[in-house]
């Protein structure tokens, strides 16, 4: 389908573009070559992974197939890339035979953050009609539990790029109505989903809700969230889209598996590698929140603390900092580990760990006490968070449970 270089353009914060470069394909792999007027005016895209050169630059064989990672962050996972199969199969091509280019090229300028692609690859889906949240987040878990729509091309419309669990991108209009128009004004949104399927079922989004309110009560920045009512008792979480400014501008975005070229579908990063490289690229502050999150994720027992589950913003000035903290709930593994380890150990942090921290962030480690302390101070409010929103007794019992281990082990490490 794509017999073209494919051009990479940013949208930048006043709603204006720039091209970034170009991205081609031979027998060797997939090369990306900047354009030398970006490269007089803004900050690597990748900063760890591509160079400040008008040279073509290779993308490594894996864990992206053969692509960039700054690239591979604008393609769907888990949900979204089931959509995209389904439309490629309803257009008569095999999804295996399609490449990582044209799945870009097919998305075009649907992507989170501020990379986009042109020319796009346009197939027969026909014109996605305007539904309600309600009525399209109803057909999306349909589709995800195993029952087929035929909405499937206002789903991929509204899929966005990350997560594996059936979300929606939507803007919230002045009047509190939504919109699946992406360049209505407003104020853009990903809405999640829930389902019977998850561990947490229709509690996800309680539980999330809880999270991130807790995280707020600790003073780590979250975009701004709150509930949607699907159904009568039942609700799904909304919350801001940050890679998105009033206006049609953007921000780029990379998450840590585009930034350091680690797989996020297996244990491929550690704590101590992800501070040291936050406080490389945005400096001690940062690098410092990075730890409360870390602790956090612990506390709530969170063990999908998956490598695309931690993002980096950078301004049209060239100032590169955290994004705001997301897919903040209890999550335990069934291998009861972390995605992200802690100095190796994916069970939890050991005082080694916790120093290596401090230092890795470049503080001193005496700081990682209060912080550590705060948290834990701040994690008594669970149980009443959870019973004021209505999460189920047994939902309940299962994170409080979580969280008191969790604070134990963590008090004797400090």
């Amino acid at each position: 389908m794509l017999e073209h270089k494919l051009i990479v353009k940013r949208k930048l914060s006043n709603g204006n573009a720039i091209k970034v470069g170009e991205l081609a394909e031979n027998k060797t792999g997939i090369y990306f070559q900047y354009n030398d007027e970006y490269l007089n005016l803004y900050s690597n895209i990748s900063p760890f992974a591509l160079e400040e050169s008008l040279e073509a630059q290779l993308a490594p064989q894996i864990p992206h197939k053969r692509l960039h990672g700054v690239f591979a962050d604008s393609l769907p996972d888990g949900w979204g890339l089931y959509l995209m199969d389904k439309i490629f199969r309803k257009n008569e091509y095999d999804p295996k035979a399609i490449t990582q280019l044209e799945r870009l090229a097919f998305i075009g300028d649907n992507c989170l953050g501020a990379l986009y692609y042109e020319p796009t690859i346009e197939l027969a889906t026909g014109s996605p009609q305007e539904y309600s949240i309600q009525e399209l987040g109803k057909q999306a878990v349909d589709e995800f539990e195993g029952t087929e729509t035929e909405l499937v091309e206002s789903l991929m419309n509204t899929a966005g790029s990350g997560g594996a669990r059936p979300k929606i991108n939507a803007t919230l209009l002045a009047d509190g109505t939504y919109t699946t128009n992406r360049y209505a004004k407003g104020k853009p949104s990903i809405i999640k989903l829930t389902s019977e399927k998850f561990d947490l079922a229709h509690d996800e989004s309680l539980v999330e809700y809880c999270c991130m309110t807790l995280a707020n009560q600790c003073d780590i920045e979250t975009a701004g969230f709150d509930l949607l009512e699907a159904d009568p008792n039942r609700f799904w979480l909304r919350q801001d889209r940050f890679d998105c400014i009033e206006g049609n501008g953007r921000l780029h975005m990379i998450s840590a598996s585009g930034l350091l070229d680690a797989s996020f579908r297996e244990p491929s990063l550690d704590y101590i590698d992800l501070i040291k490289a936050t406080r490389m690229m945005c400096g001690v502050s940062e690098a410092r929140k990075l730890i409360s999150r870390a602790l956090f994720n612990y506390l709530i027992c969170n063990q999908d603390d998956h490598a695309k589950n931690f993002a980096f913003l950078c301004d049209d000035s060239n100032n590169w900092r955290l994004s705001p903290f997301y897919d903040v709930v209890y999550s335990p593994s069934p291998y009861k580990e972390h995605m992200t380890s802690f100095a190796g150990d994916g069970i939890g942090p050991s005082k080694r760990s916790l120093e290596l921290m401090a230092r890795q962030a470049g503080i001193n480690p005496k700081e990682i006490k209060p912080i550590a302390q705060k948290l834990m101070d701040n994690m008594l409010n669970i149980s009443e968070l959870l019973k004021n929103v209505g999460v189920s007794s047994s939902s309940t019992k299962n994170v409080i449970k979580a969280v008191e281990q969790k604070l134990i082990f963590l008090n004797k490490q400090l």
